[in-house]
């Protein structure tokens, strides 16, 4: 399983992310992000961006595995469900370049 994940906008509109792949990651940390993608409830495509939402942190997830899945959240559209799996994956986020 891979996991892509970008964090952007707030009030600084810094972009982070990050890609792991549970091929490469060491054994713990690959099974403790697929009991998190799995919690997460995160199982269909969509976005879901709050209409009311300024200055808030947008999160971009595409996981691939056995049918790839893409969703955006913000800040406020964010399901409980998913916080755990956010945590995880902006602790791993480095800043991205633009181009």
């Amino acid at each position: 399983m891979k996991v892509h994940f970008v964090q952007s906008g707030g009030f600084v509109g810094v972009v982070k992310g990050c890609v792991l792949d549970t091929a490469v990651l060491d054994q713990d940390e690959a099974q403790e992000l697929q009991r998190l993608v799995k919690a997460s409830g995160i199982a269909s495509s969509g976005v879901y961006f709050s209409a009311q939402a300024r200055d808030v942190q947008q999160y971009e997830i595409t996981i691939e595995d056995e049918s790839p899945v893409s969703v955006a959240f913000d800040d406020l559209s964010l399901p409980s469900s998913a916080r755990l799996l956010v945590g995880f994956l902006k602790k791993r986020a480095r800043p991205q370049g633009l181009g």
